[in-house]
């Protein structure tokens, strides 16, 4: 309920001033499809041409390969090995198998054993962790690595760390392990990552798979697999399934980054590394899966008892077949008449959703078009709606697609569509320099699996052009003629268990065939809506602004930053930082203290109900206002006048913050600036009547919260950890009908009235913009646009003092340990479980409170990775673990005090019934980790991969963004006014603290952090299924009541078996009895 953003589904597109990159995007010369390409049927070759830097072959056992020289990021490198398998490859009694094998990849090899392979990961600083380095999809498993291709081993006598990687990957090819001990530990690890598929959501989304693969081998193959099969798969199974489907025939190892070898070097390490084993037998090699288009549609009616919203689906599945080794011309220009297809049809669902109509059918609605497997595409429309109400958003949505087969889009429909591709395309030409190392690996691995075209970033900026340039609005209408009951239609209805649901699938096919009915007889009309048209020059007259240009800015320097800063005539302060970093890309961040905790002034110990209701009408001002127009204009206007532009304005009021942000191309610049004048002089005025369709959809997500098992459990770790504070108490329905709305836009107005309260910063490619080639220039833009924001309370218009202006949140810490299991109804069980350890640092002097913070920042890593090691490898009981401090309850006031109290919270979901164990076991890694210094190797690994970090962000127009506000919002800066000095400050203190680390600094690290006095105090909050059943309950009680330190033993084992038997005996014994009954 915090935000207000302009950037949405778009509409008619206005003129662009451009910078000289995008000018020279426009200046391309054309496609000479027939001279260049030889034709529009003729697969596009995959490129660049320039064999010094694209390479790709085959190597004699049949493996692919694709290697590609790229400078961004620096000194990296993107490997991938795809591997053309997947779950549907899978007989019935392997059912997740593919999965399975994806995992036991990373436990062990037959040269890398026991993790060795996540352990080298670290040592170089690359990431590991949950869906991060692999994936299992329908028709291929993916593994990708992201080195660093600068460096030795991590012994400093190993092979270099890309070498490396190379092998890894070839072990993944290759020698993969699959021995019962790896794989009984590695089962609890995926069955875990299943729990965590059980939502409501992913219910939903099997339940429409299900329907529109009916009658293909896709219908009953989710990569995820199912509990028996992971549960039961013997080792043989895993290893038959390797064998029979991991062959280099059916692989690709793709390279893509900043390697120093040469293209012949790198192509001989493929062939050296990846030469081994010999393609598979003629039977196995290309299998083929049909999917097929029904011709008779069908309908589902779905009651979850987790579902959160009422929601209707409508489909349409389409099979798809790749024709050659890549797309073609007409194959490529297929894909772009979709894409415009569905940004038309987005932007007209925004504005049904902010329809005129008393009684709008939706909240929202969407439109995707996606291949969802190998051979089948499928589109998408969807609708949340109130509840109860899916018959009337599936009618509207069927009603919209008859519209457009009986008028087409409008003119300017179909060109704002055209201009939001070309905008794509012009972007993605401009930043063709800084393309990402892995965003182009992607690309090559969907060339190997899919024969997607990758060609040079000049071809492919002039094909787009081509194909945008020609598709029509008759295009757009053949692809809606797609879209009819006989043409593979399902149409699904989600509703939670207290709506008025629907039963039967009577009512849907009564819904489909009135709109056929209405169709045929010609009464669907045109929309009023769409004949809308908006452009930016409608957003703010230069005749509308009072500016003063000879206004003389004291501008200070800041040499160690590259920054400078001024003070605008209305007092706004302003820093700009000139970066080369990303072309064409200009960021935006300001910032001013005061925000929902301000609401709260005057409020001592309980608040009365007028108080808490002024609280809940603040904190729904942002919705509101963002509904009604934050920025003066209703949003489907202004998404109209933002068509084809890359610029958009993003506002936030957070406890003790207010901010705006946004990204803009450096000749869009100028549009932002005018939205943050607008958003300034605008006071949003509620109108009941506007505000009839959020308010409904506000209530109904209080309705849903109240009974979803994970906001009941985030809400009582709240609760528990923050000493019941009133800010954080849960919504009713009664306080939410008592909220005034005219107060809550009020407040909003408030927040972003007195520009003087605010310091903007701007970096990027500022040197692009027109105009602002000089620090003069460009303080006159900002001047005309932004200093010209009226001052309306001179006594107001400066900045909130830290220490004296800013209301604090009220809440206490808990001072004893509390230990707490909730239980809650659940479709699919599943424990999670948060232990949370309450701390303070010391705020005086700053030295000693900035470097308190970062030794808690790498106590965190350092124990995130412990427990990784200990509960997923070690033990393979979790999926992922997270570990964070934060002080974010605590406000800026409590500086002055000497200290400022927080948090380190740590996270995870297991098997039910095993939540307590577990937390035991987070307690014990936590004492030996205060007590037994790590080895160097993890301190190593530790600080390695924060230096790969910090490497990457460096390159990063966000970075330093967000180091200037930091520098800006410190106490350093509040002490000396200098950016600089701020700025090193942190800067030396973090090389400092890394200078400092050692196995022994950071046990002395965790005895400061994790101890109070001789009893750790911490919260221990777990979530449990309610009810487990009789067999459940007695294994996970006899197993939870092991030893925390070590796995069962075999003798263990042994006793939960006979244990279960008897527990079988009792439960048969008890349901006879009760079915007797």
């Amino acid at each position: 309920m915090e935000g207000a953003t302009t950037r949405e589904p778009s509409g008619a597109p206005p003129a662009r001033l451009g910078s000289s990159r995008t000018k020279a995007f426009k200046r391309l010369d054309p496609l000479d499809v027939e001279r260049e390409l030889g034709g529009h049927d003729v697969p596009i070759p995959l490129g660049p041409a320039d064999r010094g830097v694209f390479r790709t072959g085959r190597l004699p056992n049949g493996l692919r390969y694709f290697i590609r020289k790229n400078e961004y990021p620096a000194k990296r490198c993107s490997l991938a090995l795809a591997v053309n398998t997947g779950s549907v490859y899978e007989s019935e009694k392997e059912r997740g198998v593919a999965h399975i094998l994806e995992h036991l990849a990373f436990r062990g090899t037959e040269n890398f054993d026991k993790y060795a392979i996540v352990n080298f990961l670290e040592e170089i600083g690359a990431d590991f962790g949950a869906d991060q380095n692999a994936y299992t999809s329908f028709d291929e498993t993916v593994y990708e690595l992201f080195v660093p291709c600068n460096c030795d081993g991590p012994s400093g006598k190993d092979r270099p760390a890309l070498d490396k990687a190379l092998l890894v990957l070839s072990e993944f090819a290759f020698r993969i392990k699959a021995t019962k001990e790896d794989l009984d530990l590695e089962r609890g690890t995926v069955l875990e990552e299943w729990r965590q598929s059980r939502t409501s959501q992913s219910r939903v989304v099997e339940a429409h798979w299900k329907a529109i693969m009916k009658g293909s081998k896709y219908e009953n193959r989710l990569p995820i697999g199912i509990e028996e099969v992971i549960k039961g798969a013997s080792a043989s199974t895993v290893q038959e399934f390797k064998d029979k489907w991991y062959t280099p025939d059916r692989m690709g190892v793709i390279l893509v980054g900043d390697f120093s070898e040469t293209m012949d070097e790198m192509e001989k390490k493929i062939f050296d590394t990846f030469g081994e084993g010999k393609p598979g037998s003629a039977s196995q090699r290309v299998p083929s899966f049909e999917t097929r288009q029904h011709e008779r549609p069908q309908f589902l009616c779905q009651t979850d008892e987790e579902a959160t919203q009422s929601s209707v689906h409508v489909s349409f599945v389409k099979p798809w077949k790749q024709l050659g080794t890549t797309w073609d011309l007409n194959e490529f220009r297929e894909m772009v008449v979709g894409d415009m297809f569905e940004t038309a049809l987005n932007a007209r669902l925004f504005r049904r959703s902010h329809s005129k109509e008393s009684i709008q059918p939706f909240f929202t609605a969407s439109y995707s078009n996606d291949r969802v497997c190998r051979n089948a595409d499928c589109v998408t429309l969807t609708a949340n709606c109130k509840l109860g109400g899916t018959l009337v958003a599936a009618e509207s949505l069927l009603v919209e697609l008859a519209r457009i087969r009986a008028h087409g889009f409008t003119k300017q429909e179909v060109e704002a569509a055209r201009k939001e591709l070309l905008l794509d395309a012009e972007t993605a030409y401009v930043e063709r320099t800084k393309r990402k190392s892995d965003d182009l690996r992607d690309e090559y691995v969907g060339a190997f699996l899919m024969g997607e075209a990758v060609t040079d970033p000049i071809t492919e900026a002039r094909i787009s052009q081509l194909l945008l340039g020609n598709i029509t609005g008759d295009d757009l209408l053949a692809v809606a003629n797609e879209y009819k009951k006989d043409k593979g239609m399902v149409i699904q209805t989600v509703e939670p268990p207290h709506a008025q649901s629907l039963k039967e699938t009577d009512g849907i096919r009564s819904v489909v065939e009135k709109v056929v009915a209405m169709e045929a007889a010609g009464d669907i009309a045109r929309h009023p809506d769409d004949e809308q048209r908006m452009s930016p020059e409608d957003l703010l007259k230069d005749a509308d602004l009072d500016y003063d240009l000879e206004f003389k800015h004291d501008i200070r320097v800041y040499s160690e930053l590259d920054a400078k800063d001024a003070i605008l005539s209305n007092g706004m302060r302003v820093c700009w930082k000139r970066s080369r970093l990303r072309d064409d890309q200009v960021l935006i961040q300001a910032f001013a203290k005061g925000g929902l905790s301000q609401s709260i002034k005057g409020i001592e110990g309980e608040p009365s109900p007028t108080e808490m209701k002024r609280l809940r009408t603040a904190k729904v001002g942002a919705l509101f206002a963002s509904d009604i127009g934050a920025f003066g204009i209703k949003p489907p206007l202004l998404s109209e006048a933002l068509a084809g532009l890359r610029c958009g304005v993003g506002s936030n009021v957070r406890s003790y913050s207010r901010q705006l942000e946004g990204e803009q191309s450096s000749g869009d610049f100028v549009t932002a600036l005018k939205l943050i004048h607008l958003l300034f002089r605008t006071e949003v005025e509620a109108i009941d009547s506007e505000l009839t369709t959020v308010k409904q959809m506000v209530r109904e997500a209080i309705q849903h919260q109240l009974r979803d098992p994970m906001t009941r459990f985030a809400r009582r770790v709240k609760f528990i950890n923050y000493g019941k504070s009133f800010y954080f108490r849960p919504w009713t329905l009664e306080e939410f009908d008592q909220v005034d709305a005219k107060e809550a836009t009020r407040f909003w107005n408030e927040q972003f009235v007195h520009p003087g309260q605010f310091t903007l910063v701007i970096v990027g490619d500022i040197d692009e913009i027109e105009g602002a080639k000089t620090d003069e220039g460009f303080l006159c833009l900002l001047e005309k646009y932004v200093g010209s924001i009226q001052v309306k309370d001179p006594e107001k218009n400066q900045p909130l003092d830290a220490y004296k202006d800013i209301i604090p949140i009220p809440f206490t810490q808990p001072t004893a340990i509390v230990e707490e299991v909730i239980t809650s109804k659940m479709v699919d069980p599943i424990s999670v479980t948060q232990v949370t350890f309450p701390l303070s640092i010391k705020t005086q002097p700053v030295e000693c409170a900035q470097e308190e913070l970062f030794w808690l920042h790498f106590a965190c890593q350092l124990l995130e990775m412990k427990l990784m090691r200990e509960m997923r490898f070690s033990r393979g009981e979790i999926y992922s673990v997270g570990v964070s401090p934060s002080f974010s309850v605590e406000s800026s006031a409590a500086i002055p005090s000497g200290k400022a109290r927080g948090d380190v919270a740590i996270s995870f979901s297991c098997e039910p019934g095993c939540g307590a164990r577990l937390t035991r076991l987070v307690l014990d890694v936590i004492k030996s980790l205060r007590t037994d210094p790590v080895s160097q190797q993890e301190i190593d690994s530790l600080l390695e991969m924060d230096k790969r970090a910090y490497e990457l962000a460096l390159d990063e127009n966000t970075f330093w963004i967000d180091v200037i506000e930091m520098a800006y919002q410190s106490r350093k800066y509040r002490q000396t006014k200098s950016l600089d000095t701020a700025y090193l400050f942190r800067k030396n203190m973090k090389e400092d603290v890394v200078a400092k680390i050692t196995p022994e600094t950071m046990a002395k690290a965790f005895r400061d952090i994790f101890s109070a006095g001789e009893k750790q105090v911490y919260t221990a909050v777990t979530l449990e299924p309610e009810r487990p059943s009789l067999i459940s309950a007695c294994l996970s009680s006899l197993y939870c009541s092991l030893p925390a330190k070590s796995p069962p033993t075999t003798q263990q084992l042994f006793l939960m078996g006979a244990f279960a038997t008897a527990a079988v005996g009792v439960s048969v014994a008890y349901l006879s009895l009760s079915r007797k009954s």
